[in-house]
């Protein structure tokens, strides 16, 4: 086989694929669509040896100020807000350069960030990358939703008790928003699940991705009764719904969910190796519950860490709930042994 295949843009790819952008893979390539959000894998005999060069994706804690207090928030309360915006526009440009996808900003509230929206805007027009964020959303105006029409991926909105939410879906199902719902699943929540989401469905959401909680708090975490009757909850849900709505389940469920069909049928996360969080404080981790943080100035630093840190990138997380840590870390949990 010829040498040209290790050079992704040498890989022939169906004529309706071949505007979306390259990513190579260990033995595969990846193409995408930033503004759809559209994956296609191709793999086969001219892909095998394709490697990767870069992690796929970003999570930005652009900044660690944030509207709300939630007691289960990963992010360090006492960890500074250093980045500026054109600080993180050149971080994040020398990161596209090198092959990065996507960036999707959380915090902290990201628009807690001065001019958050230029930086969106900035990224949108001179870089490749796709830029979504996560936001709580009591600060996400009609203004500065037009302010960055047309130039994000995806919202992701927090449900929380407390952050009004039902306004928030309401306002950007009326505007046409591409969003989604994260959704915490914990067993004060779990009985109350379908109700949430066929509510959520009525006020126009057409994604809901339930995230399993990650830390020390025992009365956060589901025991394994709790996990198998999420997973009859989200089979049934899934059948009801239909093309509805997309029913989701973040990757740090891991295994412990019986029945429910896999995207992909791989046992690890990715964290630290597809993707990489950068912290409000100049830090790389692995991904935002990991102990392990690597200080870092720019573009080549992170690419140094991701490159030469690898076995560390891809070590389970201490805290309680890791995908990767046998039982999930949670048998020392009482009621909550896997």
């Amino acid at each position: 086989m010829s040498s040209t295949w290790s050079d992704p843009s040498a890989v022939p790819v169906p004529a309706p694929f071949a505007h979306l952008r390259r990513f190579p893979l260990d033995g595969a390539l990846l193409l995408f669509d930033r503004d759809t959000g559209t994956n296609v894998r191709c793999e086969g005999e001219e892909t095998a040896h394709l490697r990767a060069r870069a992690p796929r994706a970003l999570q930005f804690g652009i900044t660690n100020r944030c509207n709300l207090a939630c007691t289960f928030c990963s992010r360090d309360l006492d960890a500074k807000s250093d980045w500026t915006a054109d600080s993180a526009f050149d971080l994040l440009s020398g990161l596209a350069d090198a092959g990065v996808l996507e960036v999707a900003f959380g915090g902290g509230e990201p628009w807690a960030f001065p001019h958050f929206e230029t930086l969106v805007a900035r990224l949108y027009d001179e870089t490749p990358l796709a830029v979504s964020f996560t936001t709580n959303g009591l600060a996400l105006t009609p203004k500065r939703l037009a302010a960055v029409r047309g130039r994000y991926g995806q919202i992701r909105v927090s449900l929380y008790d407390d952050n009004a939410w039902r306004g928030t879906v309401g306002r950007l199902a009326d505007a046409g928003a591409r969003f989604g719902v994260n959704y915490l699943v914990t067993p004060e929540r779990l009985p109350s699940l379908e109700a949430v989401v066929l509510e959520l469905v009525a006020l126009g959401c057409r994604d809901v991705l339930l995230l399993s909680y990650n830390g020390h708090d025992r009365a956060l975490h589901l025991d394994a009764a709790q996990a198998r009757d999420l997973s009859r909850r989200v089979a049934v849900l899934a059948r009801a719904l239909g093309s509805r709505c997309q029913l989701k389940l973040d990757v740090c469920w891991g295994e412990r969910l019986e029945g429910v069909p896999r995207l992909f049928d791989k046992q690890d996360c990715g964290a630290g190796r597809e993707f990489l969080v950068i912290t409000s404080d100049r830090k790389v981790m692995p991904c935002s519950f990991h102990h392990l943080a690597f200080p870092v100035t720019s573009a080549r630093d992170v690419m140094d860490v991701w490159h030469g840190q690898r076995a560390q990138l891809a070590s389970a997380s201490t805290l309680p709930g890791c995908a990767r840590t046998p039982g999930h870390g949670l048998s020392s949990l009482s009621g909550a042994a896997s």
